[in-house]
This record gives structure tokens, C-alpha cells and sequence, in this order.
């Protein structure tokens, strides 16, 4: 409790104890403290003598009426009274913003008790107490309200946006003149001037308030806003502290008070969505229901700033609260206007990461942000992407840095080292080092210059590294138009055999892909018999265009009841698995640039064939929490064998029009129609199944590298004839080979063969 009080009340409390103890009483009380007090270097006994109150006088009343003994006491205890005097005096300088307990303050308390055996031998002695209670009393109101201007609650809990603006520590807001000039408008009402900007995350609503922050300080607003102070109050600050019922309602109340006490303060609340419910315990009121009565009176005025989902989520079911707010949307802005704002801005993050930012690089931000970034808003994401990618540039420079301040090091030595030669007289060593540290010096100005001219320069390679590390998305996909069309094209044709039609075909698409031309997604189906390599094919294009974590697969098998539907979209709001984010579209939106691939489309139920013709037709989808899904970098790859199940039906002979024609007679014609290129695998034929046969064998040669195997030309003609290729496609060769050969050479591992010889897969002869 000391530690509240400062260094002369503590002083006058010790004091007190001495009294009672010189006086043998067998208590401290109010009427110690008052000879302590009287005792005291304090401006209250000068002002309590003119009252005729002093010591001397007081002392020999009090050991007139009360007397004294010998006793000497070992416990020393505070009366009841006198410890309610102590916490008063404690609550009083608390609520006049004192900070420490004063002297004053315990005498103001022991007087607003009005009893005790100090105010009764006052009393006694003839001196008016109500005079000095008067005096005290004004004394300390005219202290309260000096202190209480000084230092408000709010601003504990808020920042002034305002003291901020004039520290220039705000960054400057371009092109939201109209909503600056609404706002002001709204706020210059006389009732209801309380607006509420509404807009996606990002787009700029606390820059706008920022930007009026800063108009205030230059004196560019209307008469009525002029010296007005803008404190952003942070709802999670309010609430934190507030552990016991009552006190969030009483923090509230007293934070509004003071707003309405000091008309001069515009209150700011970003996120105001989380007024509804805050603080809000059991049996207890929320912050918006403490604020909606400041806000009817007119008494105060109030920007809240939040997105337009949360807006309809919590405000707009509150009618009460809503009719007190005017709304004010804030758009995204067009690309043209985001260009304007990032190269007024530029200036400012090239002073502070010292780098150059030439205007083609400020391009490059904004398209690669558009292509690649759809979770977040403009200008927000390009804002950021440039933030981080001259904070990566500006690190270069730590190179010559670092340099600078070894050479310095070394510089600092080199001087001891010649004064110690020169004390010692050695002339011709401390000529040498001076030779030395002239030299230093000379380079440690050439650097220093160079440092200063040469700033880093941010190129595309930089940008593009850090859109990678946010998305996924591989470097040279976001720098390259065009890429290796031909290394592609070649690698599929080496993995997929007997195909290379269907590979040319996706090649051409690929290369409208890699241009960037594509404002939705591309969509392919494969359609071919079982086991000709249209999933496979699928699979190692998306390993070569994205990466294989990129590759999302959907055995659409799996999909083929009506409910599927919410196995994408996600579960409707009341039902199990709302609040699960594990789906597709979660996982495409976490990665944009990727290919999807659903395979044996056929086998799904119609309504999800129809949710796919809505993301083919607008390149988008909302998930079932009203969250945009884009699929503009996203290649939808589609698998079937429509038309080609029964055995005997050769696809070298099937034209485009009749794989069409079978289509249509499963898939709608629109679905058809959407699909960007239907592409037709041919049926593998003698020569390509051998060629895949020996690339499956070469692989088991180098899975076995240690041993010597030798396999006869027969056993190929041999796993022809036991595949069925013309019916199962290459489906079944791996399962032959498993069988037949690889676990014939285990046994030979086991056995520890060193050479193994195969002339058949009936019969195996081993050569050790």
C-alpha cells in the first residue's frame, strides 16, 4: 500500500506511528495522523495555522481529553476509521489522475469522514471545520479537472490519428477524395453525423480516416472539424484488464463520458463489428448497447470502419445501431487507379529501404498481383508486394555494409599499433602502417561513395521470388511468357508412349497458358480407352507445368450421389462439417496456380458436372461461407472413356465428331461446349507396347543396379501376349512384371546371385 503514496505522505504515516507511540496509546488513529501531518514541512500547516490549528496546541488538547500512559507497544495497528481514511484517500487521487497519494489527500479524506477523535477536539477547540473543509475541498476539485484535461482514459486505450498526422508518421492516401469529403460531410451533421465506411479488407477504409487526420492538422476542413482530435479505439485494449462483472460496462461508460465532456474528440472504430458482443458476460450488456444512447443524443461522433459481410453479419441485424451510423462504401480501385497510388508512394519506400524503383517495375507489381493474388484487394496486396520486395532489395546492401565496418576495424588498429611504434621509436614501422591506413582509408572512402550512388535496383527477378514465396507459384512460371515449349513437349513424349498426337495438341494449349492470356481457367478432357495413359499423361504434365504438390486429383467416383455437392462447396450453414475449411476449393485457393485434375468425370453425379459448368463458365466459385474461389491460373483436366468400353472399337479409327457425338449423349451440350479442347488418345498398338514394356524393364535394371541382369528379347513378345493390351491398355504390364521377373530376381538377391540370366517368363535360367 506504500508504494501508492509518495516520499512525504510515507514520511507523515512513519510519523504517525511515533506520535502514538511517544503518546503510549495503544492504537494509531485519525488524531496521529493529524499531529504527523501538523508536524510536517508540508504547505497544509501553514494554511491549518491560520486557522489557528497548529501542533503545539492540538497535542495538549489531545493529551488533555484522551491522556497518555508508559506503555510501550510491540504490535502497532491502524483504527478502522483511519484505515478507511487511507483507502479513500488512495480512490481519491486514482480518480483525480494524481498518481500518488499526497498529504493533502489524507487530510481531505479524514475531513470528508467528518468523525473521529481529530474532527471532535477540532470541533472542541473552537475552530469552524466546515471553513477548512471548503478550503481543502476547492483546492483539490481545481487540481482534479487541471489533471483530468491532461490525461483522459481514452487516450490510454486509443491512438490519436491526429498527433500521428502531424508527427508524419502517416503515409499519404491517393484517390479517395470523394470518401474523404463524405465523411466530412457526415460528420459536419447535426444529428446523425456518424458515418461508417463499408468495404472489402484492403481496399483503403482506415487510410481514409487517416487521410482526414492528416486534412485536420493542415487546417483543410470545415469550420466545425477544425482542432479536432481523431483517437482510433481498439475494442480488444477496452476489454482487456476487465476480469470482474461491471468493469468493461464501467470502462465504457466512463471512456463515452469522456468524449461527450470533450467535444473536440471524434471517436474512431475499426473492426465496429466487435462492439457487438464485447464485454458482453452473462447478465452484462455489450459495448454497442452502452454506445447506441451516446449515439441517439447526438453527443458524440463516432467513425466506424468494417467489411461488408461482417457489416450484414452483425450491424445490419441490429436496427437500432445501424440507423445511427450513415454508410459510406469504399470499391476496390481500378487497376489505372492503383498504379497512381503506388507511384505517389514509391518515393517513400525507396528513402526508406534505399533502393530505385523504376516505373516498369511498379507494372510488373500490379500485373503479377492480379494474375496471381486473388485472396487479397487492391491496393493493399501491391502495396505489400512492393513493401517486401524493396525490403529483400534493400538487404543487399548489408554486403558493402558489413565491408565499411571491417575496414573501420581494421583502420582503428592499425592507429594503435603506430602510435605504440612511435612511442617506442620505431619510425619505420609506424611509416609502414601508416602507409597501410592511408591505403584503408582510401578504399574505405571509395566504398562509402559507391555505397551512397549505387543504390540496389529492384528487378523482375525480385519481384517475381516474392509472389512465389506467397503462392506457390514456381519463379520461372511467373517470369517466362513462353517457357521450353519443345523440352515439354519432349520429356511427356519420352514418359508417354504412343500418344504423341494427344501430347502436340496439349502443347498448343500450353503455350496460350504460359502467354498469360487466360482470364478463367482451360479446361481439357481425355477421353480414351482404359490404360492408354490419359490420368498418367494428366499427372506429368502437372509435374512439369506447376510442380506435383500442385496437382490436385478428384476421383470423381467418389462424387457420384447428391449430396456430393457439399464435399466441395462445404457444408450448409446448421450442419456437421460447416466450420471444416478441408476441400477442394480450400486447397485450390491456398494454391492458384495448380491443375485439377477429376478423373473418370463420367462416373459423377449431374449436379456436380453442373457446378463445374458454372466454374468453366465464370472462372469462379463462392464456397458455401460466401468466400471467392478464382480458378484464372487453374488447369481443369478431365478424364473419361465415354464411347470406348467395349472391346474391339479402335480409336485410330474414331473421328472428332463421333467422340462429340458419344459425349453429348452423357454431358449437356453447354458442358460440351465449355471444355476448351476434347483430346482423343489412340488405342497403343504393338510397337508402342513394346516400347513401353522395355522402358518398365530398364527401370528394373536400375532399380538392380548390383547385379548383372540379362533379359532375352522373347520375354518382351512374351509380356505382349499375356497383357491383353488390346482390352486393359499397359494397365496390366507392371502386375507382369512384378510377378514374373522382379520376384524372380529377389530370390536371386536372396540367394546371392550375381548374374542373372531371363530367356523366358515360363522358364528362368540363372547364370552365377
Amino acid at each position: 500500500m506504500i508504494g501508492n503514496f509518495n516520499e512525504e505522505a510515507q514520511t507523515i504515516l512513519n510519523n504517525a506511528k511515533k506520535e502514538m507511540i511517544g503518546l503510549g496509546h495503544p492504537y494509531i488513529g485519525t488524531e496521529h495522523l493529524l499531529l504527523a501531518i501538523l508536524n510536517s514541512d508540508s504547505n497544509i500547516c501553514d494554511r491549518l495555522s491560520e486557522y489557528g490549528l497548529e501542533y503545539d496546541n492540538f497535542k495538549s488538547e489531545l493529551c488533555k481529553v484522551v491522556g497518555t500512559t508508559d506503555k510501550k507497544n510491540e504490535v502497532f495497528l491502524y483504527t478502522p476509521l483511519l484505515r478507511k481514511v487511507i483507502q479513500n484517500a488512495i480512490i481519491d487521487s486514482k480518480e483525480n489522475n494524481d498518481g500518488e497519494v499526497t498529504s493533502e489527500h489524507l487530510f481531505f479524506a479524514m475531513l470528508e469522514e467528518g468523525e473521529g477523535i481529530a474532527i471532535r477536539l477540532i470541533i472542541g477547540m473552537g475552530i469552524d471545520i466546515e471553513d477548512i473543509y471548503d478550503d481543502f475541498s476547492s483546492s483539490l476539485i481545481k487540481k482534479s479537472k487541471k489533471n483530468k484535461k491532461k490525461k483522459l482514459l481514452i487516450y490510454d486505450l486509443g491512438v490519436d490519428l491526429t498527433s500521428e498526422a502531424k508527427n508524419n508518421l502517416l503515409d499519404p492516401v491517393i484517390g479517395r477524395d470523394k470518401e474523404v469529403k463524405r465523411v466530412m460531410e457526415i460528420l459536419c451533421r447535426r444529428t446523425k453525423n456518424n458515418p461508417i465506411l463499408i468495404g472489402d479488407a484492403g481496399v483503403g477504409k482506415t487510410a481514409i480516416v487517416e487521410e482526414l487526420s492528416r486534412l485536420i492538422v493542415n487546417d483543410e476542413v470545415p469550420k466545425v472539424l477544425c482542432d479536432k482530435k481523431i483517437i482510433s479505439l481498439d475494442m480488444a485494449t477496452m476489454v482487456a484488464g476487465t476480469k470482474y462483472r461491471g468493469e468493461f460496462e464501467e470502462r465504457m461508460k466512463k471512456v463515452i463520458k469522456e468524449i461527450e465532456d470533450n467535444d473536440d474528440i471524434i471517436l474512431f472504430i475499426d473492426e465496429i463489428h466487435t462492439l457487438v458482443g464485447a464485454g458482453g458476460a452473462e447478465g452484462a450488456i455489450d459495448a454497442s448497447n452502452i454506445l447506441k444512447p451516446a449515439l441517439a443524443r447526438g453527443k458524440i461522433r463516432c467513425i466506424g470502419a468494417t467489411t461488408t459481410e461482417e457489416y450484414k453479419k452483425f450491424i445490419e441485424k441490429d436496427s437500432a445501431l445501424e440507423r445511427r451510423f450513415q454508410k459510406i462504401f469504399v470499391n476496390e480501385p481500378s487497376i489505372g487507379e492503383t498504379k497512381n497510388i503506388l507511384m505517389k508512394i514509391k518515393n517513400i519506400y525507396e528513402r526508406y529501404h534505399n533502393v530505385i524503383i523504376d516505373n516498369d517495375m511498379i507494372d510488373y507489381i500490379i500485373n503479377l498481383s492480379e494474375k496471381y493474388i486473388f485472396d487479397r484487394n487492391r491496393p493493399d496486396k501491391e502495396i505489400d508486394i512492393l513493401d517486401e520486395v524493396a525490403s529483400r532489395v534493400g538487404l543487399r546492401g548489408c554486403t558493402s555494409d558489413n565491408e565499411i565496418r571491417d575496414i573501420k576495424r581494421e583502420i582503428c588498429k592499425l592507429n594503435k599499433d603506430k602510435n605504440s611504434f612511435i612511442i617506442d621509436n620505431n619510425i619505420d614501422k609506424a611509416y609502414s602502417l601508416r602507409k597501410k591506413e592511408t591505403e584503408l582509408m582510401s578504399r574505405l572512402n571509395d566504398i562509402e561513395l559507391l555505397s551512397r550512388n549505387n543504390k540496389n535496383k529492384i528487378l523482375l527477378d525480385d519481384i517475381a521470388s516474392v509472389i512465389s514465396n506467397r503462392t506457390g507459384v514456381p519463379i520461372y512460371e511467373i517470369i517466362s511468357n513462353s517457357g521450353n515449349i519443345d523440352d515439354m513437349k519432349n520429356s511427356l513424349k519420352d514418359i508417354i508412349v504412343g500418344e504423341d498426337k494427344a501430347i502436340d495438341n496439349l502443347m498448343d494449349i500450353t503455350k496460350r497458358i504460359r502467354c498469360g492470356y487466360n482470364d478463367r481457367c482451360y479446361s481439357l478432357l481425355f477421353v480414351g480407352s482404359s490404360g492408354v495413359g490419359k490420368s498418367r499423361l494428366a499427372k506429368e504434365y502437372a509435374n512439369i507445368l506447376v510442380g506435383a504438390d500442385n496437382l490436385i486429383r478428384m476421383d470423381m467416383s467418389e462424387y457420384s450421389d447428391s449430396t456430393a455437392v457439399n464435399k466441395i462447396l462445404g457444408s450448409s450453414p446448421g450442419y456437421i462439417g460447416y466450420d471444416d475449411n478441408k476441400n477442394i476449393l480450400e486447397e485450390i485457393r491456398n494454391k492458384p496456380n495448380s491443375v485439377l485434375l477429376l478423373d473418370e468425370i463420367d462416373k459423377a453425379h449431374p449436379n456436380v458436372i453442373n457446378l463445374f459448368y458454372q466454374i468453366l463458365e465464370e472462372g469462379k466459385i463462392k464456397n458455401s461461407k460466401g468466400r471467392e474461389v478464382r480458378f484464372n491460373n487453374v488447369v481443369v483436366i478431365m478424364t473419361s472413356n465415354i464411347g470406348f468400353e467395349k472391346n474391339g472399337i479402335g480409336f485410330n479409327k474414331k473421328t472428332d465428331g463421333s467422340v462429340i457425338s458419344s459425349l453429348k449423349g452423357y454431358f449437356n451440350t453447354a458442358f460440351i461446349n465449355r471444355i476448351d479442347n476434347i483430346i482423343v488418345f489412340d488405342r497403343l498398338d504393338d510397337t508402342s507396347i513394346k516400347c513401353i514394356i522395355r522402358k518398365r524393364l530398364e527401370y528394373i535394371r536400375d532399380k538392380y543396379k548390383d547385379i548383372n541382369i540379362d533379359i532375352n528379347d522373347n520375354v518382351i513378345d512374351e509380356i505382349v501376349n499375356k497383357c491383353e493390351f488390346y482390352e486393359f491398355g499397359a494397365r496390366r504390364i507392371d502386375k507382369i512384371i512384378s510377378k514374373d521377373i522382379e520376384n524372380f530376381i529377389i530370390d536371386g538377391v536372396i540367394r546371392g546371385d550375381k548374374d542373372i540370366y531371363i530367356d523366358s517368363i515360363v522358364k528362368k535360367n540363372i547364370t552365377s
